[in-house]
C-alpha cells in the first residue's frame, strides 16, 4: 500500500501528516505539528537563525520518530516563505538532510496557494465560488476558486510573525501600536481585492493556525477537534469579542488559551488584524473555516503521483 508523509514547513509551524490512499482521498495515519518559528528575526537580518534552523531541524526529527512505527513511507518536505526568503537556505537543507535523511522542497507562493485550495476544498467542498485565504507566518496567500479550480491567485507579504516582531512591542497591546499594523494589512488586502475578481456573495474561507485558533478560541476548545473546525461558520462579531478580551490580556494570560499557547500568544494579534480587514474588505458578515490546508493538499498531490 502506498503510504506517504507531508510535511508543511512554514515560517511558524511544522505540519507533518502521514496518509494513504482511500476513496475519499485519504486517510489520516497519523498527524502532528510543532511551532518552530523558523522565521524569527528573518525579517531584520534576511537569514535563518541558528537558534531557528536547530530547533526546526529538532522539531522534524522529533515528530518523525513518533511517525516511525508507520513507515515505510516516502518522505517530502515542503518549504514555504521563511526559506523562499532567507539567503541561508541551503545551510538548513544541508541540516535537515544530516539529520533527517531527506532535504526541503522550496516552493514558490503560487504553489502554495494551489496546494492549499487542493487541502481546503477536501473540507469545504469544490463546488461554487469562493475566495480562500492562507494566513502564515510569512506570508499570506488568496486564491479565487471557481468550481474547485483557481481562478485568480495573489500573494502577499503579510505573515504574522514578520508583523509581530515589527509592529506590537507591548502587551496588552497598545492601540497606537496595533494602528500601524493595521494600516499596512488594510493597504495590502486592498490591492488584493481589486486585483481579483472578487463579487459580492463569494463565500470566504480561511485556513491556517491563525484561522482555526480563532475557531477554537470561539467553540470554547479545549483539545483541538478538526472535525468541529472544517466548516464552522465563524462569525465577525466573534472574532471582534475575542479580539477585545485578547487584547486585553498580557501574553501570560494568552498562554493559558488552550489554542494560542507554545507559540501564538503574540502572533494572534497580526492574524485579526488579516482576517478582519479581510473580512471588511469583502464585506463579509462571516468566514468558512477549514483545518486543511497545504498539507492536506500536498498530501494528495503526492499520492495522486504529482509533485
Amino acid at each position: 500500500m502506498t503510504r506517504v508523509a507531508a510535511v508543511d514547513l512554514g515560517t511558524n509551524t511544522v505540519r507533518l501528516l502521514v496518509a494513504e490512499p482511500c476513496e475519499h482521498g485519504f486517510d489520516t495515519v497519523y498527524s502532528g505539528q510543532i511551532i518552530t518559528r523558523l522565521g524569527e528575526g528573518l525579517h531584520n537580518t534576511g537569514r535563518l537563525s541558528p537558534q531557528a534552523m536547530k530547533r526546526t531541524v529538532e522539531g522534524i526529527a522529533s515528530l518523525l520518530r513518533e511517525a516511525e512505527r508507520f513507515r515505510p513511507f516516502t518522505l517530502t518536505i515542503a518549504a514555504t516563505s521563511a526559506a523562499r526568503d532567507a539567503a541561508n537556505t541551503s545551510e538548513f537543507d544541508a541540516a535537515l538532510r544530516n539529520a533527517v535523511g531527506t532535504g526541503l522542497k522550496v516552493i514558490p507562493w503560487e504553489e502554495e496557494a494551489s496546494l492549499a485550495l487542493l487541502g481546503a476544498s477536501l473540507a469545504v467542498g469544490n463546488t461554487g465560488r469562493f475566495v480562500l485565504f492562507d494566513v502564515g507566518g510569512g506570508s499570506t496567500e488568496y486564491i479565487l476558486a471557481d468550481g474547485g479550480k483557481p481562478a485568480a491567485s495573489y500573494g502577499t507579504k503579510l505573515g504574522v510573525v514578520r508583523l509581530a516582531e515589527t509592529y506590537i512591542k507591548k502587551n496588552p497591546v497598545a492601540d497606537a501600536e496595533y494602528q500601524r499594523l493595521l494600516d499596512e494589512v488594510e493597504a495590502t488586502v486592498d490591492k488584493v481585492f481589486s486585483a481579483i475578481p472578487y463579487q459580492p456573495g463569494d463565500e470566504l474561507v480561511g485556513t491556517a493556525g491563525t484561522v482555526t485558533s480563532l475557531a477554537a478560541m470561539a467553540l470554547n476548545m479545549v483539545d483541538y477537534n478538526p472535525a468541529k473546525i472544517n466548516n464552522y461558520r465563524l462569525t465577525a462579531s466573534a472574532i471582534e469579542d475575542l479580539r477585545m478580551k485578547v487584547f486585553a490580556m498580557p501574553i501570560s494570560a494568552r498562554s493559558r488559551i488552550p489554542a494560542l499557547k507554545n507559540g501564538r500568544e503574540d502572533l494572534i494579534v497580526p492574524g485579526f488584524a488579516i482576517v478582519q480587514a479581510t473580512m471588511r474588505r469583502a464585506g463579509a458578515d462571516h468566514i468558512l473555516v477549514s483545518d486543511y490546508g497545504l498539507r492536506e493538499g500536498l498530501v494528495m498531490r503526492l499520492l495522486n503521483g504529482g509533485f
